[in-house]
């Protein structure tokens, strides 16, 4: 038996699909493998060559940066590893209720972006302020989704701010309490974008857990809305 484990971030488990564009095949970030008899494998095993299999990759990407330093800052590209990036079909079926079709594609290659910063977030050991500027980027591009999203789903109902459409869609009983309130502090994560409003340096502004209410907040959304268009097509005549 295999079980599966994707993680969206080191402190929170999220169950998901994970595939390269050409290789479409789950991915975890954890594999648990138990077989009978002939898998010898432990989780400790596992875990320990993992390690030490991260230790030899760090090492080698440092020399790497020094040889190339070395020689003038020489261009060269890494393999990105297949498996991780989602593709955009996986994200496209997940928005069935845009009816926007060239929205909903753009939505879906936004969510590819998210998947890149959800890469460097857990698989490097990206520190400080550069860390807190992909936490920063993926939260607005968070926000972006939100504000296109609830845009076209009141198309021809409430075209006002965003704040006014999320009202509305609580009034509609599409969203809840909480969603409201967390969709709200979504936008306002989302408008630091706009660096000549800001009256403080971003030095210690932005943690994981910020991002990861960002991306639920979205999952929200888009449950409530999934919901919500199912309901409209059962109560046709």
């Amino acid at each position: 038996m295999i079980r599966q484990i994707f993680c969206l971030n080191p402190s929170s488990i999220k169950s998901d699909k994970n595939s390269s564009s050409h290789n479409w095949r789950p991915v975890p970030s954890v594999y648990l493998v138990f077989r009978r008899k002939r898998d010898h494998l432990t989780r400790a095993s596992m875990t320990e060559s993992a390690e030490k299999l991260v230790e030899r990759i760090s090492r080698d990407l440092q020399k790497l940066e020094d040889l190339l330093k070395a020689s003038g800052d020489k261009k060269t590209a890494i393999r990105f590893p297949c498996g991780f990036l989602r593709p955009a079909s996986y994200f496209r079926q997940r928005y069935p209720f845009v009816s926007d079709r060239n929205l909903q594609t753009n939505i879906a290659y936004a969510l590819i972006l998210s998947d890149v910063f959800r890469w460097i977030l857990n698989r490097t050991s990206l520190l400080g302020t550069a860390r807190e500027m992909v936490i920063k980027e993926g939260i607005c591009l968070m926000g972006s989704l939100a504000e296109s999203i609830t845009k076209n789903a009141l198309h021809g109902i409430c075209g006002k701010n965003y704040n006014v459409r999320i009202d509305k869609m609580r009034e509609l009983k599409i969203i809840d309490d909480d969603l409201q309130s967390e969709l709200k502090q979504l936008w306002e994560f989302r408008n630091r974008e706009h660096l000549f409003r800001l009256q403080d340096r971003e030095y210690d502004h932005y943690k994981l857990k910020h991002y990861n209410d960002a991306i639920l907040a979205i999952e929200g959304l888009r449950s409530s809305l999934v919901r919500y268009s199912n309901s409209k097509k059962s109560n046709k005549p």
